[in-house]
């Protein structure tokens, strides 16, 4: 979605060239839309993890302080550390800017060379996804003698090249999306309805995760099109606030999760760790329900206090 989004938005920036203006510009506003919010999960939660930790838990192998710079520059996508470190959702950020410093030039190419870049980078994707799921010496961080499956679950260990590679399809989804034959195949809701029927089944079946990314892709071309019911429950003013704070959402996550990775356990919890507590499922719905509240309370606050204000502050300064 992200490469759709950007190239909907700066495409037309770099249809001739790519000028000192334009190219600040974009990277400024970039920056600003990413990274304070990321800086700032990022100090919070090691201030946090450092004052709570019980005795003996900290550091870990995921809460090393060698592992901050990493973060600190937006480096921990790209296999320096042998496992997934602080805010672990914050990995595709390191990949969404590698992405960023590369779209001028795959902007460029697809405005002059159409065809051939649509080629291009077609097979890039495709010998991306293969060198994931079939090349790269991949491990499992905390028991390597587990073999890791073929799939493109990479995050700290060449998650750049993963992140790139869908930013890359959602450009193409939005070559795909100009043509007038394909938008009217999915505007429709019909049409939404049954990429997403496919998509739960290929992901509650566990199919291989190239025919999940391509059904991914479908479900964005779908929404995108959409003139129908659709795009008046998008328009949705509850569903407009959602996609406002989603980033903050994605990034203050951690901070809900965290405490059970120290020892903390809910009444009725099967079990221990980080995805390894069961439960019976009224009492799951209901602990589900009061995260997601919270997580949205969250996420209100620094949307309103850090992301927001933060990214008009350097827009104006220095975009």
């Amino acid at each position: 979605m992200s490469g759709f989004i950007i190239l909907h938005v700066y495409g037309d920036s770099f249809m001739l060239s790519i000028t000192k203006a334009n190219l600040r510009k974009f990277i400024v506003a970039r920056f600003a839309r990413i990274y304070p919010l990321h800086f700032f999960s990022l100090m919070l939660l090691v201030v946090l993890v450092i004052a709570f930790s019980p005795a003996g838990t900290y550091p870990n192998l995921m809460e090393t302080p060698a592992s901050i710079p990493t973060s600190i520059f937006l480096l921990h996508s790209y296999y320096i550390h042998k496992i997934y470190t602080w805010n672990i959702p914050s990995w595709s950020i390191s990949a969404e800017w590698a992405a960023y410093m590369i779209f001028p030039l795959l902007a460029l190419f697809i405005n002059k060379k159409k065809a051939i870049a649509v080629i291009a980078l077609i097979l890039f994707v495709v010998a991306a996804y293969l060198s994931i799921m079939f090349l790269l010496p991949r491990k499992n961080p905390l028991y390597p003698a587990i073999p890791v499956p073929h799939n493109l679950n990479t995050t700290y260990d060449y998650g750049y090249l993963r992140g790139i590679a869908g930013f890359i399809i959602g450009m193409l989804i939005y070559q795909a999306y100009q043509l007038p034959s394909l938008k009217n195949v999915f505007q429709k809701d019909v049409s939404a309805c049954i990429l997403l029927i496919l998509l739960i089944a290929a992901l509650h079946f566990a199919i291989n995760d190239a025919l999940c990314v391509a059904l991914f892709a479908a479900v964005v071309l779908a929404f995108a099109c959409n003139s129908s019911y659709l795009h008046k429950a998008c328009n949705n003013r509850v569903a407009q606030y959602i996609g406002d704070i989603s980033y903050s959402i994605y990034m203050m996550q951690i901070f809900l999760q965290e405490p059970f990775s120290k020892g903390l356990r809910l009444p009725g919890t099967i079990g221990f760790g980080r995805g390894k507590q069961n439960i019976d499922f009224s009492s799951g719905l209901m602990y589900c329900s009061i995260y997601l509240l919270l997580l949205i309370g969250i996420s209100s606050i620094t949307y309103y206090t850090i992301e927001q204000p933060c990214r008009k502050y350097i827009n104006r300064k220095w975009g």
